[in-house]
């Protein structure tokens, strides 16, 4: 999924912009004012920043001036929607300034245009995530961390995840370790063998803490391992890493 960080002068340039989005795309959104903090509801990790601009001055830039000196936003692709005069005054004070301009007038197809062209159109479908765990309170957790950034599919044994397997191939599997029946360990092995399984990035979730354990678990070569009780942003960051 791409990730957009929206910036405007106008609360209504906000709403404007949001609507014509590609599908798939997640959005968040700041006001550019005179002050010189851009602030965010939450912690963002943007793939593209798009900033909409009307009657601006370099009072008003500060935020994203400050922004763009951030190693984490310096060289995200950058599209700027404003008349000359303002896209003048962005270019003096912004550094580095846009990928790719276009005039505030234009129709709303040349805008989604131009938005096409600073997002990888690649990377906007949604990426699929099965979950694996016998604790139902883990499945529902663990979906609500991912539910707003991935497609998510949970399921409480082995055998289920094997059924699923049949049909589709997810873009990432996180597996819990100690479940009874199918341990983590054979559950792995067994998605292995299956078509749709045999490469798809696999990260263990366990609260085990034996030594023994652990490395008999990373014996298998998993591509990550999260340590329970996981936070959402562990969990993120290792997916971003894999898929």
């Amino acid at each position: 999924m791409v990730r957009v960080l929206l910036l405007a002068t106008r609360p209504q340039a906000l709403e404007t912009i949001k609507k014509i989005m590609p599908p798939g795309v997640q959005v968040r959104t700041a006001m550019l004012s005179s002050g010189s903090t851009i602030m965010f509801e939450t912690a963002f990790a943007a793939d593209v920043i798009i900033v909409h601009i009307e009657n601006v001055n370099r009072q008003r830039l500060f935020g994203i001036m400050d922004l763009r000196e951030d190693d984490t936003y310096k060289y995200l692709p950058m599209l700027v929607i404003g008349d000359e005069s303002d896209r003048e005054i962005f270019e003096q004070n912004v550094k580095p300034g846009a990928d790719r301009v276009i005039d505030v007038d234009a129709d709303e197809n040349s805008i989604k245009q131009a938005i096409a062209g600073v997002i990888d159109l690649r990377e906007i479908e949604e990426k699929h995530i099965l979950i694996i765990d016998d604790d139902p309170v883990v499945l529902k957790t663990m979906r609500s961390f991912l539910e707003d950034t991935y497609t998510v599919t949970a399921v409480k044994s082995g055998k289920l995840a094997l059924k699923f397997l049949e049909k589709q191939k997810p873009d990432a599997i996180i597996l819990d370790y100690m479940m009874p029946e199918w341990d983590g360990g054979t559950t792995f092995q067994l998605i292995r063998s299956t078509e749709n399984g045999k490469r798809v990035p696999i990260i263990f979730a366990t609260g085990i803490n034996d030594k023994g354990k652990v490395m008999e678990c990373l014996s298998l070569k998993p591509q990550g391992y999260l340590v329970k009780p996981v936070n959402k942003s562990d969990v993120l960051s290792k997916l971003k890493e894999i898929v």
